[in-house]
């Protein structure tokens, strides 16, 4: 299918953040279309994540981008499955000062949050029953849980009303961006592909002799990078600098009958585990520091849970001790030098939203109203996303985000 026509901007990804960028862009009365591979997202970032929404971060850009999207969560929490059960932070001996100390910034910036001896912990949560390393907790009520995909599909369908479109199956094998405008080269498939078609085309930069499709232009004014941990490939067209990687992130569902944790949000620990009930289970994630980069979707099943998981899970809660391993899935992280997302103005008539180093359904919105008043009006209006710029790994400000999990 080729569209026809001009567009006023081009989105290349149309996961959570491609999509609230759409939605946002449809807003400010701009003719948008958004391209992406697979619009059911089997291997997005956006299906493959713990559902977790915080503002309870350091860097100030992050806390706003959160909080603006929390607000807008709460509009919409019946549609988006949004729970305001807040999160529980577990702080060691080495990090409870620097918690601390960011305490007063996130209150100013309009972000609640207490402070909770290891006792008090025990008495709010007392299926904690185990403080051994516990210097301090905070609790952000305004946190919580949420539907990932009724968030992409609410972003794709206010999109759809505003007159966006949406093309599934498609691949972009060049852009060109010039004084005139931005040209889009795009493949598509002739047929819904599989997860290993996927994963081919995907890791070998674009279509190969197995693959069957045609060819066809698209025109706009501008064009967003928005791929997620595929963006690299649309920046290698571009000829600009990638300056993040792909890293696995492994999630474990787990069976434990003996305790319900349902009035509860997401839970940190010191160990680094996090987890949080999802209906009859429990949802337990944990990054390796040793994880290596690259395009790696293997989950590794009963061995990484009992490993990675139920160690740390029972060494702080005996409630645990019979967890019993289900299924689980792995996603991927792409990660910015600092941790925190690439958004704005990468050249002339090119931008980009990506590298949310974990936190894109988080962001989305925030980031997706931002970035639509910068194309709009070529400023940022009630949301400054600039410490974000590029520009920061070139002799700027970087913004190094140390509540990275």
């Amino acid at each position: 299918m080729n569209p026809g026509g001009r567009f006023d901007v081009c989105v290349v990804g149309a996961g959570i953040v491609g999509s609230s960028v759409a939605m946002a862009l449809a807003e400010r009365n701009l003719k948008t279309i958004a391209v992406d591979l697979d619009l059911s997202g089997r291997l997005s970032s956006s299906e493959k994540n713990a559902g977790g929404v915080r503002a309870t971060w350091w860097q100030p850009v992050n806390i706003t981008l959160c909080r603006a999207s929390i607000q807008f969560y709460e509009k919409i929490a019946s549609q988006v499955g949004f729970r305001q059960r807040g999160y529980l932070w577990l702080y060691d001996d080495a990090t409870w000062p620097e918690a601390l100390a960011h305490i007063e910034l996130q209150r100013s910036l309009g972000h609640p949050i207490e402070t909770l001896s290891a006792s008090e912990v025990s008495g709010r949560f007392p299926e904690i029953d185990k403080l051994d390393g516990i210097a301090g907790a905070t609790f952000s009520p305004r946190d919580g849980l949420i539907n990932p995909n009724l968030l992409k599909e609410h972003y794709r369908g206010t999109a759809l009303r505003r007159g966006a479109q949406f093309l599934d199956r498609v691949w972009v094998i060049g852009i060109e961006a010039g004084a005139d405008g931005v040209s889009v080269n795009c493949w598509q498939s002739d047929e819904a592909m599989s997860d290993p078609g996927l994963m081919r085309l995907m890791t070998q930069d674009g279509p190969g002799e197995a693959e069957t499709g045609h060819l066809f232009e698209l025109r706009a004014d501008a064009v967003v990078i928005a791929g997620g941990a595929w963006s690299p490939y649309p920046l290698k067209l571009l000829g600009l600098k990638n300056y993040s990687e792909a890293v696995r992130r492994q999630v474990c569902v787990v069976d434990n009958r003996a305790t319900n944790l349902g009035g509860y949000g997401m839970i940190v620990d010191t160990s680094g585990v996090y987890f949080h009930n999802e209906g009859a289970h429990i949802l337990a994630g944990y990054s390796p520091p040793e994880e290596p980069p690259g395009y790696h979707f293997t989950y590794d099943g009963e061995p990484f849970f009992q490993t990675e998981i139920w160690p740390r899970l029972f060494a702080r809660m005996s409630c645990m001790e019979r967890l019993r391993h289900v299924t689980g899935w792995a996603g991927l992280y792409e990660v910015s030098p600092d941790r925190s997302a690439i958004l704005g103005r990468a050249a002339n008539r090119v931008y980009e939203a990506h590298s949310f180093s974990g936190r894109g359904v988080m962001q989305s919105y925030g980031a997706g109203q931002a970035l639509g008043d910068l194309i709009a009006s070529g400023k940022y209006d009630q949301l400054d996303a600039s410490a974000l710029s590029r520009e920061r790994f070139e002799g700027g400000k970087r913004a190094f985000e140390a509540l990275h999990i």
